[in-house]
């Protein structure tokens, strides 16, 4: 398996030099953790009062307004490939997984799961996810599962004010592609990856 650290990660994104410790403390201490699956929260009011988080802001996104919020569970699997058309920074609080792919690898529509690349990115470690690129929920490396702060552009990820012709489109700023034995096919999501649904395990 590569590492963030590898030269393939770098056409996915950059890794970033920066101090993590009160983002990987908060998600460890008080961040929500589900039963089982995942859970997302794009945005955490407490979460804005870290100077990490401030900082985050204030480097990378521009002077546009930070959405900052996490993911945690216990998914093992792909089921799913999304991007955006602005970056993505994650902190891993955890030691854990991600399936990444490139814009330019989607050919009518669908994307090869043999296109796809795995990398592991262990507690403490900051990421920008380039615009374009493909990727979904983390995957867990144990039995205690994986934790993940999420910053986005505000309103990334938040429901469609009104329902878009572009069946991809499925909440505002996240295209969506879906493997066809999921939930999110079987909720109307478009069916979009060819090939089995990649599995991480331990």
């Amino acid at each position: 398996m590569k590492t963030i650290r590898s030269n393939e990660f770098k056409k996915y994104g950059l890794v970033l030099d920066i101090d993590t410790k009160e983002i990987v403390e908060y998600l460890k201490n008080k961040a929500k953790m589900p039963e089982n699956g995942n859970i997302y929260i794009p945005h955490e009011d407490e979460f804005y009062l870290l100077e990490e988080v401030k900082e985050i802001e204030k480097k990378y996104f521009g002077q546009l307004s930070l959405q900052a919020g996490y993911c945690n569970g216990f998914n093992t699997k792909l089921n799913c490939l999304e991007y955006h058309a602005t970056h993505e920074i994650n902190v891993a609080a955890t030691d854990l997984v991600l399936i990444l792919g490139h814009y330019n690898d989607i050919k009518n529509d669908q994307i090869k799961v043999e296109d796809l690349e795995i990398f592991k990115v262990n507690k403490g470690e900051a990421i920008l996810v380039y615009p374009g690129t493909l990727h979904f929920s983390p995957c867990r490396v144990d039995d205690s599962g994986f934790k993940m702060a999420v910053f986005l552009h505000k309103g990334t990820n938040l429901p469609l004010e009104s329902k878009s012709s572009d069946p991809k489109l499925w909440a505002v700023n996240k295209w969506l592609y879906a493997h066809k034995d999921t939930k999110q096919a079987h909720d109307g999501a478009y069916v979009g990856i060819i090939g089995e649904n990649i599995e991480i395990k331990y």
